[in-house]
């Protein structure tokens, strides 16, 4: 990472706020995921490794960042989903399969949208509307956020 990059990247976490950090894990996730598929692309499997690794670093905090006290229930959801998200991409490490980590980079990019979401209608004060309840899905899996709602 260059100084200009470093430098960018410092001051884009000062000023943001909780969502904006969310968004900002999303963004170095997805490089990671992207990263990794070019690596694989290239029979490169130390800077492979070394992607995947960081990311599931991200999920980590991701994970830690949580909070189930304030909404139960979108924790539970976020928590399944790094889970299965964690599981899919050491299926397509192991598989070496770029075409499982590329439907994981579009997943990633689905709820980084939602995010951005959240955080436009917080900058602008405006109520979010409803999210869907299981019982919107007649209880049978967990909703998917549709970024594009």
């Amino acid at each position: 990472m260059t100084n200009n990059a470093r430098n960018y990247l410092h001051a884009a976490v000062a000023g943001a706020g909780p969502v904006g950090l969310v968004i900002l894990l999303y963004d170095r996730l997805i490089a990671d995921l992207t990263r990794a598929v070019g690596a694989m692309e290239k029979g490169e499997m130390e800077g492979r490794v070394a992607e995947i690794n960081h990311a599931f670093l991200i999920l980590g905090q991701l994970e830690s960042s949580l909070d189930s006290g304030k909404a139960p229930e979108a924790a539970r959801t976020q928590a399944l989903f790094y889970s299965v998200a964690r599981s899919k991409i050491m299926e397509a490490h192991i598989q070496s399969s770029r075409k499982m980590l590329e439907e994981q980079i579009v997943l990633f990019n689905d709820v980084r949208a939602a995010w951005e979401q959240v955080e436009s209608a917080r900058n602008a004060k405006a109520p979010l509307p409803p999210l869907p309840s299981r019982a919107d899905n007649d209880g049978k899996e967990p909703v998917a956020l549709d970024a594009t709602a």
